[in-house]
């Protein structure tokens, strides 16, 4: 069911003990958290998957100017819905959305109900952070990358016609990734419970880069889970298993 164009739920409950915000990594959609649902569901917590614009429901809508401009939507929007004990969790460059989601959220006073921040493969922004701009690559070069890091199916990537139509939405993604891990934060929260989660086979994202996000989040503790950057489909169980146990052991009420 789609409720509103910025977000997606895929079981939606009349009177959920929590929530779990949830954003996708560069190029995903809402719908890579529609199985979600079953797993959250026994423990009346409602999914909530962000849409973002140039994809799915949203294909037609103009990409972010910047991941703080998107996330100030998209707070516009979900005002009604933290009214009660909620999670975040994103996964690659939705890990930036939901650390600057804390953020807007810390800096109006309105991160109460935030019990816990779930951040998967994504090291954390710094201006000391290298990397190759992949939006700027050529486009055969762009496509290699996309290979390399492993998440788009290679039919996609053999389809031409295809790839230009996505192309212009992935390299959007890249951007805004690029322009905010450059940006050094504003805020240091250090009070919000965290979890950075790696993968042990991830070549890009180890558990080095994803300490980094101590610096912002103090309280924050690894975890590892076996597998490459793109685990949130590999070990979906497993990574499901960890978030609902870190929030069994955090938030009085939440029954594992």
């Amino acid at each position: 069911m789609l409720d509103k164009q910025y977000y997606f739920t895929p079981e939606p409950l009349m009177n959920p003990r929590a929530r779990i915000f949830c954003f996708p990594y560069a190029g995903g959609t809402s719908s890579i958290y529609y199985n979600w649902a079953k797993y959250f569901l026994p423990h009346n917590i409602e999914v909530v998957a962000i849409n973002l614009p140039g994809r799915g429901a949203r294909f037609a809508d103009p990409f972010d100017v910047s991941i703080e401009d998107a996330v100030t939507k998209v707070l516009s929007e979900f005002d009604d819905l933290f009214n009660r004990p909620f999670y975040l969790y994103g996964h690659s460059n939705g890990g930036l959305y939901a650390y600057e989601l804390a953020s807007q959220l810390a800096k109006a006073g309105r991160l109460h109900n935030c019990k816990h921040l779930f951040i998967g493969a994504k090291a954390a922004p710094r201006k000391r952070y290298c990397r190759e701009p992949l939006h700027l690559l050529s486009d055969s070069a762009f496509r290699q990358a996309l290979r390399d890091l492993g998440g788009t199916p290679e039919a996609l990537l053999a389809d031409q016609q295809l790839l230009d139509l996505l192309s212009p939405m992935l390299r959007s993604d890249f951007r805004l990734g690029h322009e905010y891990m450059h940006t050094e934060p504003e805020h240091c929260l250090s009070a919000l419970p965290a979890t950075l989660i790696y993968g042990t086979g991830d070549k890009d994202v180890g558990s080095k880069e994803v300490s980094g996000w101590q610096e912002l989040l103090p309280a924050a503790q690894l975890h590892a889970i076996e597998g490459e950057h793109f685990f949130i489909h590999h070990q979906q169980a497993e990574l499901i298993d960890s978030l609902l146990n870190k929030m069994s052991a955090k938030t009085q009420g939440i029954e594992r």
